[in-house]
C-alpha cells in the first residue's frame, strides 16, 4: 500500500488498497491498524478533511472490521 502522509497530531499515514476495500492507519504513537471493507469514498474524504483525528474517531473507528498490525 502507498501510504500518505497527513498533517496530524495522532496521525502519521494513511493508505488505501482498492482491490480489496482495505484502509491502513498508522499512528504516531507508531501502532497501525487495518479497516476492511471501507468504500473509496471515506479514504478520499480523510485525505481531504483538516481534522483528521476528528475524521477517524467518528467514521473510521469501531465502524468498520478492524485488525491491529503493529
Amino acid at each position: 500500500m502507498n501510504h500518505h502522509s497527513v498533517k496530524s497530531s495522532r496521525i502519521a499515514s494513511i493508505a488505501y488498497d482498492t482491490s480489496n476495500e482495505t484502509l491502513e492507519v498508522r499512528f504516531r504513537d507508531h501502532s497501525a491498524w487495518q479497516y476492511q471493507s471501507v468504500p473509496v469514498r471515506i479514504f478520499n474524504d480523510f485525505l481531504s478533511v483538516v481534522s483528521k483525528g476528528r475524521f477517524y474517531d467518528g467514521v473510521v473507528k469501531g465502524k468498520f472490521k478492524e485488525r491491529k498490525i503493529a
